[in-house]
C-alpha cells in the first residue's frame, strides 16, 4: 500500500479534482494477512497522497482479473466518502456490463482489502479453484 500511495503522490496536482479507482490488495505474500496498520486501509492511505479534491474510491479489488476478462454479469464492491465519485464510478462499472454494490464510506475499504486473504483461502481450499466470485443475490 505504501507503494501505491508513493505512486499516486508522484502524479501530484495532475490527480486534482479526478475519481481515483483502487483496486490494490493489500496482504501479505502468502494471502494470509493483510500488511497494512489496524484502523485503515490502502485506499485510506492512497487518499492521503492524492490532493484534497481528488476522491479516491475502492473498485474491483474483490474481483480477479481473470473472472473480470470473461465477461460475466459479476458484482463489484465499492466505497467511497464522496457520492459523486462513487456514482462516477458506478456509471463505468456498469457501462462494463456490472453490478456496482455500494458498502459504504471510505473506511470500508480496510474490509473489502480483507475479502483479498478470504478469496484467496477459498479459491484454495473450498472452492478449489480460481474461477469464483463474490457475488450478493438479491431477492426480485
Amino acid at each position: 500500500y505504501a507503494s501505491a500511495a508513493a505512486v499516486v503522490s508522484e502524479y501530484g496536482d495532475a490527480l486534482a479534482g479526478k475519481v481515483i479507482i483502487d483496486i490494490t490488495n493489500t496482504f501479505n505474500t502468502d494471502a494470509t494477512g493483510l500488511v497494512i496498520p489496524e484502523g485503515t486501509s490502502g485506499a485510506q492511505e492512497i487518499a492521503k497522497a492524492v490532493p484534497a479534491s481528488a476522491h479516491v474510491v475502492k473498485a474491483f479489488n474483490t474481483v480477479f482479473g481473470h473472472v473480470l476478462a470473461q465477461g460475466r454479469p459479476l458484482d463489484v464492491f465499492i466505497a467511497g466518502d464522496d457520492a459523486e465519485a462513487k456514482a462516477t464510478a458506478s456509471a463505468f462499472i456498469k457501462s462494463l456490463g456490472l453490478r456496482p454494490l455500494d458498502v459504504g464510506g471510505l473506511e470500508m475499504a480496510r474490509w473489502l482489502e480483507g475479502v483479498g486473504p478470504l478469496l484467496m483461502g477459498l479459491a484454495r481450499n473450498g472452492a478449489g479453484t480460481f474461477d469464483i466470485a463474490l457475488g450478493v443475490d438479491l431477492p426480485g
